[in-house]
């Protein structure tokens, strides 16, 4: 192919353009959501209002190509000669929902997506102008896409480029020629000589696009939220094996040092380790992984049910044990469509600990994404740490649908009544009464809470002694707040703290209420993003380091964010002619 030159376009991403018909999408009531948990993810979106009228190809295809945009701060594309030219190409090869049958979602994403503002992003790692003409950034970046979506090698890579069957497409749509390809090493040294934040840039350029078309939600998506609430941020991190193998689980960095500063930490424990006195531990510890030097090992046990009111238990049983790192996302919840729009955050060693990660990762995609306006973080047991519910309180302003952090005090009635709050967070009154959850104030953001006298009702309080020394339970307690004009009785409101000025069990609504299981269902929505990760093999890391690892998960977010719209594309099609989506 003779090299052509690649001019400067234009900004793809206008922002003074017309509404997105998006903009119509509405989710389900909360009756129907709770009517229809228990259906498949396709099934139900095919219920959404406007969903088949929206997403079926006959309504997107005006909408081609859905912009992406480029970041702040990437220096613009310098024209240049290049052996490769990306141009996004009207999809003349699919008219009717019969042509699906010979194109997968990554197919649909080439037809949807114009990928040109990866071009200044990925050109960040050419140093000069000089010497041979190289391939377009973009051709490259859409051929590492292609890797991660088939599970593929380099070399299988090239095999279906040159294939008669399915090369002649990829290679039009990616703007290569079949007579002049990269070569596998190519295109390992290209993935390796792109930064990891070149990459995680590509999939934020994706994630700006899809918020200009509304496509993820600007506002709170789920029923009887108000019009103005930031949307709910569902935080997920996921454990990826190493590449390599382990071969010690106390692998640390002084591993790697010179061999008089080693200290063995299988040693300090009690176990064998290595002496390292052999010319095979000369550059590091021979046990060590030298592809791998940042992966560690981590167990965890298997989680356990922690019943009301009692403290939590060590589980039983083997656990997970993982060598390599931990992969941070931040998911933005839609309740629309039942799914996760994935932002990229931290990628760190297996054993750095899940809220470590959240503040820092907060920052970050504050400034990655100026205009997010969080008001819900969703998250487990173990993002209930006060640093972690602090921020979400004080600087995100957003809710905390978070799972309760118990403690061994909490199964005890003594330690509850003096500090007036339950197992669960709830309020007590001095006699023992769990008092009734009374709305939560958006502006004040805290949660008001009565007793409504409930100790003229059951005389049997909530939390009570084994052994009381006061009266029989059918003598009422003399309490101040069982005056008739004041049916309310005693009220306590709930902000950053509880009564007794602790955050850990402080949420902004009654655990295990209604509303609180609804929001915190919606954890579900992630099952189908698990499973791309794992057909895609990204469960262990395709490529060697915590560099390459990062690089292959960045990948996989961009595929995920992608491939939604795709996906949502063949179901709305698929039903609009009345067919069955094979994969739904």
């Amino acid at each position: 192919m003779t090299p052509a030159l690649i001019f400067a376009a234009d900004a793809v991403l206008d922002e003074a353009a017309p509404a997105s018909p998006f903009q119509r999408l509405t989710p389900l009531s909360r009756p129907e959501l709770l009517t229809t948990r228990d259906l498949p993810a396709a099934e139900r979106r095919l219920l959404v209002p406007h969903f088949v009228g929206l997403f079926q190809w006959s309504a997107i295809r005006p909408l081609l190509p859905f912009p992406l945009a480029v970041p702040a701060g990437v220096p613009p594309w310098r024209p240049r000669r290049c052996r490769s030219h990306y141009l996004w190409l009207p999809p003349d090869d699919f008219q009717s929902a019969a042509d699906l049958e010979g194109l997968d979602d990554f197919d649909l994403v080439l037809r949807l997506f114009d990928f040109s503002p990866w071009r200044p992003i990925l050109a960040q790692r050419f140093h000069s102008h000089y010497g041979p003409p190289p391939f377009d950034p973009v051709s490259l970046g859409l051929l590492f896409l292609l890797a991660r979506w088939r599970n593929w090698s380099w070399p299988q890579v090239l095999t279906e480029l040159h294939s008669s069957e399915r090369g002649p497409g990829y290679c039009r749509r990616l703007g290569l020629a079949q007579d002049d390809l990269p070569t596998a090493s190519t295109l390992r040294m290209a993935l390796q000589n792109t930064p990891a934040e070149h990459l995680q840039l590509c999939a934020d350029s994706l994630a700006h696009g899809l918020q200009a078309l509304h496509l993820i939600p600007q506002y709170s998506t789920l029923p009887g939220d108000t019009p103005t609430q930031g949307v709910s941020i569902s935080l997920d991190s996921q454990l990826i094996e190493a590449r390599s193998h382990m071969r010690c689980r106390f692998q640390s960095g002084r591993c790697f040092l010179p061999r008089e500063q080693r200290a063995c930490a299988a040693r300090q424990q009690g176990q064998d380790g290595c002496a390292c006195d052999t010319d095979r531990c000369a550059d590091h510890c021979c046990r060590a992984t030298p592809q791998d030097p940042q992966a560690r090992f981590v167990h965890y046990d298997p989680p356990k049910p922690t019943p009301a009111g009692a403290p939590t238990v060590a589980a039983r049983g083997r656990g997970k044990n993982c060598f390599g790192y931990k992969a941070k996302t931040f998911n933005v919840v839609d309740d629309r469509l039942f799914c996760y729009w994935p932002l990229s955050g931290p990628f760190v060693p297996a054993n750095r600990n899940d809220h470590l990660q959240t503040v820092p990762g907060f920052r970050e995609l504050g400034q990655r994404f100026p205009n997010l306006r969080i008001g819900e973080v969703l998250g487990d047991a173990g993002e209930g740490e006060d640093e972690v519910l602090r921020f979400v309180y004080h600087d995100l302003h957003a809710l905390r649908t978070i799972k309760l952090r118990h403690h061994p005090d909490d199964a005890l009635p003594l330690a509850c009544l003096r500090r007036g709050y339950d197992a669960q967070g709830n309020p007590l009154c001095p006699h023992g009464y769990r008092l009734t959850f009374n709305g939560h104030d958006y502006q004040d953001r805290d949660s008001a809470w009565a007793c409504r006298q409930r100790c003229l009702r059951h005389p049997q309080p909530a939390v009570a002694l084994a052994n009381p020394p006061t009266a029989p339970p059918t003598a009422l307690p003399d309490c101040p707040y069982q005056d008739p004009a004041h049916p309310l009785g005693c009220t306590v409101r709930v902000g950053l703290t509880l009564p007794d000025g602790s955050v850990r069990l402080a949420r902004d609504q009654r655990v295990d209420s209604t509303s609180w299981k609804l929001r915190l269902g919606r954890q579900s929505y992630a099952e189908s993003q698990h499973a791309g990760h794992t057909r895609r093999g990204e469960k262990r890391s395709p490529w060697y380091g915590l560099e390459g690892s990062a690089k292959a998960r960045y990948l996989g977010d961009t595929l995920a964010l992608a491939t939604n719209v795709a996906r949502f594309v063949r179901e709305a099609t698929l039903a609009a002619a009345g067919k069955q989506n094979p994969g739904g």
